[in-house]
C-alpha cells in the first residue's frame, strides 16, 4: 500500500501533541511493507530556529516527509498567531502545491489531517483513491467561541463549512474519542465509516518513574527545588486551553509553601507573567536536554484542562512514565480510565485538597502510577492506534 499523508507543517521530529499523532497514526505502516509518503504544507517555527530546511526527509525504510516550502503558507498562518484557526489552508494550496498532486496520485489512500487541507484534497484526488479524514479535535467546538474581536462569526461558519465538507465527504473518518465520533454522526452526516484511534505515547516510553537518578537530582538541583519538596508538573504548548490550565496551576500553587513546587514545562509557561508568579511556582519553557529527568523530578503530575477537544495527549504521556495524575474531569474525557484507579480526579475547586492527600501518601502515588502505566501500555499506545488504522484500512479499502 501507498499511503500519502497531508500534514499542515512539518511534523517530523514530532514536538507537540498534533505532531504526535500525526506521526503516531502512520508510524506502523512500513512495518508491513506499506509506503508512507507525508506531504507538509509550510515548515515550523522550529524548523525555521533550527534552520533545517531540508525538502526531504527519510524517517524510515519506506517513510518520508516531504516539505513543501513556500512564503504564502507561512503568511497564511500568521491568524493562528492570535488564536484564529488557519482556515486559509486550502486556498493557499490552490496556489503553491508543488509535489502534492503527484503524491495524490500515486496514492492508494489519502490520509488528511484536520479540515483545513481535506477539502482541497477531495476536490483533487482521483475518485477511485479513499480519502481517510484525520480528525484530531472537532474544530467547531475548539472554535466555537475563539474571543477574538474580529470576523468571530465569519471564521466560525467558515470552520463549520471545512469540517462539514470533511466529515461528509470523506470515505471514512479516523478520531480520537467515541465522543467525538458520536458529535460528527449527530452533526453531520459522515459520507463512510468512524474508527476511533485514540490518542497515545509510544511503547519506548513506557517505563517506572525514577526519581532516586543523578539527573532527576540535576534537574531538581536547576531550579532550585528542595530535595525534601513534593513536586507537581504540567507540561503543555503555548495553546489557549493549555494557557488556561497553567493558571490554574498557578492559583493552586499560591495555596502551598514552599514544600510543594510547581514545575510549568512547555512553551506554554511564555503565557504567563513572570513577575506574578509565587516563589513555589517555575516556568522551564520548551526542554530538549534532560527532558525524561524532568518526569523524574516530578512527584504528581497535574491535568487541570477546562477546554479544548480531543484527548489530552499529556495524560497519556504522564501515565506512560508511572506518574499519579490529578485530573479535572474535564481534562479525563474520551480516556477509559478509572477515578482513584489510575489516576485522582477533582474539580478546579478541590484540586489542592487532592494534591495535598497525594503529597502526603507515597505509596498510594506509586499504586495509582503504576496502574495508569498498565493502562497506558495495554490500551493507549501509538504502535496499538497505528496498527488499528492500518487493519481498518485494509478492511475498508483493500486488498491494495
Amino acid at each position: 500500500m501507498h499511503l500519502t499523508q497531508v500534514a499542515p507543517y512539518v511534523t517530523y521530529p514530532p514536538r507537540l501533541g498534533g505532531d504526535h499523532r500525526t506521526h503516531g497514526l502512520v508510524k506502523e505502516f512500513p512495518q508491513h511493507g506499506d509506503t508512507v509518503t507525508r506531504f507538509c504544507q509550510g515548515g515550523s517555527p522550529a524548523m525555521y530556529k533550527s534552520l533545517d530546511l531540508r525538502r526531504t526527509v527519510e524517517i524510515a525504510e519506506r517513510y518520508t516527509e516531504y516539505r513543501h516550502l513556500h512564503p504564502l503558507h507561512e503568511l497564511l498562518k500568521a491568524p493562528m498567531l492570535v488564536g484564529y484557526p488557519n482556515v486559509f489552508q486550502g486556498q493557499a494550496l490552490s496556489v503553491a502545491s508543488d509535489g502534492l498532486g503527484t503524491l495524490l496520485a500515486d496514492a492508494d489512500v489519502v490520509l488528511a489531517r484536520e479540515p483545513w487541507q481535506t477539502p482541497y484534497v477531495l476536490d483533487h484526488v482521483d475518485e477511485s483513491t479513499p480519502v481517510v479524514f484525520s480528525s484530531h479535535n472537532v474544530e467547531t467546538e475548539r472554535f466555537g467561541d475563539i474571543d477574538q474581536p474580529l470576523f468571530e462569526g465569519w471564521v466560525e461558519r467558515r470552520v463549520d463549512a471545512l469540517e462539514r465538507r470533511s466529515v461528509e465527504g470523506a470515505d471514512a473518518i479516523v478520531c480520537t474519542s467515541e465522543r467525538d465520533a458520536n458529535v460528527y454522526r449527530e452533526t453531520y452526516d459522515p459520507g463512510g465509516p468512524i474508527l476511533v484511534a485514540p490518542n497515545g505515547t509510544y511503547e519506548d516510553d513506557l517505563r517506572d518513574h525514577r526519581p532516586d537518578t543523578e539527573a532527576a537530582t540535576r534537574v531538581r538541583r536547576r531550579y532550585g527545588i528542595s530535595p525534601d519538596a513534593t513536586v507537581c508538573l504540567f507540561m503543555g504548548s503555548n495553546y489557549k486551553p493549555n494557557v488556561e490550565a497553567a493558571e490554574t496551576v498557578v492559583d493552586v500553587a499560591r495555596e502551598f509553601d514552599a514544600s510543594v513546587h510547581f514545575l510549568v514545562m512547555g512553551t506554554v509557561g511564555n503565557a504567563l507573567e513572570e513577575a506574578a508568579l509565587p516563589a513555589n511556582v517555575t516556568t522551564a519553557g520548551y526542554v530538549e536536554d534532560d527532558f525524561e529527568a524532568h518526569f523524574d523530578a516530578t512527584d504528581i503530575a497535574l491535568n487541570p484542562m477546562q477546554s479544548g477537544g480531543g484527548t489530552n495527549i499529556k495524560l497519556i504521556d504522564y501515565f506512560a512514565r508511572s506518574l499519579p495524575v490529578v485530573s479535572t474531569p474535564f481534562g479525563a474525557r474520551g480516556l477509559d480510565a478509572t477515578p482513584d484507579e489510575h489516576l485522582v480526579v477533582a474539580e478546579c475547586d478541590a484540586l489542592p485538597a487532592a494534591i495535598r492527600r497525594l503529597a502526603d501518601a507515597p505509596e498510594r502515588r506509586r499504586t495509582v502510577g503504576t496502574n495508569a502505566r498498565e493502562l497506558a501500555a495495554s490500551t493507549y499506545t501509538w504502535e496499538a492506534s497505528s496498527r488499528k488504522l492500518r487493519r481498518f484500512v485494509v478492511e475498508k479499502f483493500g486488498p491494495f
